[in-house]
């Protein structure tokens, strides 16, 4: 992936230029408020004439889109429709008709339909705002804190039937304050700050305790685990990491069967160098990777568990800091109150 975008919005001079060796299907974009973010999502929509916007995603000439969706804040619903006939005229003029009930049903709209636009809370606007963007079929869709007024569990569910939904051929770039929905959603990350991308790359590398010192002060340190849920009983979840099953406490509405995402905190990993019945939490068996410095007071291990990585962190006063070595075989516990998507 190649793009580049120059902008100018009033003294705010915008130049982003992101590059990646991959071409991801979502990429997420975080950065403090007034960096850029909206504006830059705002010319690649072609809301900005005087926007330069050059570059290529998989095939697709991003200087030549005439099908790139936004949807934000300030993305408009007409007051005289009803919820219904916004989605509908939207529809039809895309000629969509035929997927209205599954959009309706995958943005949690089917019982918002007959509302009037000015009755809705805020996280039912942004539900609708995703559902008439999906109608207008995007080749290529800018989610602008577009899950914001959500809870959790809705908007975590959303996003699963999203990217379940779009599959490859959609791209997405997602704008979030929130570095959890990015991370339960996206292959990229990139970062920005005054007008320039300062960070930008695959999600396990920017959440990687070695990157650069400017990211690092930009991202919490979280591990990512793929797994599938094999089980749920009395809202707890068993996932299946590689052969291993750990147990969570599961908000969501995914499926049985299902892949997923399960984030663990580096703060919340314990290592055990023997394996101890006496803690009755999630256990996995891994192999040190690497110590490295984390801040003045704590070092991160990585380690690798079921072919993934995990990385927790140790006091520096720890006296297993300079025990540890690469290769050795460790234990890794986490209690089941962790994020799953």
């Amino acid at each position: 992936m190649e793009c580049h975008v120059t902008a100018q919005a009033g003294q705010f001079a915008l130049d982003i230029a992101l590059s990646t060796a991959a071409e991801p299907n979502w990429l997420g974009i975080i950065g403090q408020s007034g960096a850029g973010k909206s504006t830059f999502l705002q010319a690649l929509a072609g809301f900005n004439a005087a926007a330069n916007v050059s570059g290529r995603w998989h095939s697709r000439d991003l200087s030549k889109l005439d099908n790139a969706v936004l949807v934000s804040a300030q993305t408009p619903l007409f007051p005289a429709l009803s919820v219904a006939g916004n989605l509908e005229l939207v529809a039809r003029h895309n000629q969509q008709l035929d997927n209205v009930k599954t959009i309706v049903a995958l943005c949690e709209c089917t019982a918002l339909m007959s509302r009037q636009t000015n009755e809705l809370s805020g996280g039912e606007l942004q539900r609708v705002k995703l559902a008439r963007a999906l109608l207008a079929n995007p080749a290529l869709l800018l989610l602008d804190e577009s899950f914001s007024a959500m809870d959790r569990a809705l908007r975590f569910g959303i996003l699963h039937k999203l990217k379940a939904y779009l599959g490859p051929h959609v791209k997405v770039i997602m704008v979030s304050h929130d570095i959890n929905d990015i991370i339960v959603s996206c292959d990229h990350l990139s970062i920005i700050e005054s007008g320039h991308c300062v960070a930008c790359g695959p999600l396990s590398e920017m959440l990687n305790p070695a990157r650069g010192q400017q990211a690092n002060a930009s991202l919490p340190l979280i591990s990512v685990l793929h797994g599938e849920i094999e089980e749920r009983k009395m809202g707890i979840s068993r996932i299946s990491v590689g052969e291993t099953s750990v147990k969570v406490v599961d908000e969501s509405a995914i499926p049985v069967g299902q892949s997923v995402r399960l984030l663990l905190p580096a703060s919340e990993v314990t290592l055990a160098t023997e394996n101890s019945t006496a803690l009755h939490t999630n256990c996995l068996q891994a192999t040190v990777q690497s110590v490295v410095p984390y801040s003045a007071t704590q070092s991160a291990v990585k380690i690798v568990c079921e072919g993934q990585e995990l990385t927790a962190l140790l006091d520096n006063y720890d006296s297993r800091i300079n025990t540890l070595k690469d290769g050795q075989l460790v234990w890794a516990y986490f209690s089941g109150q962790q994020t799953l998507a």
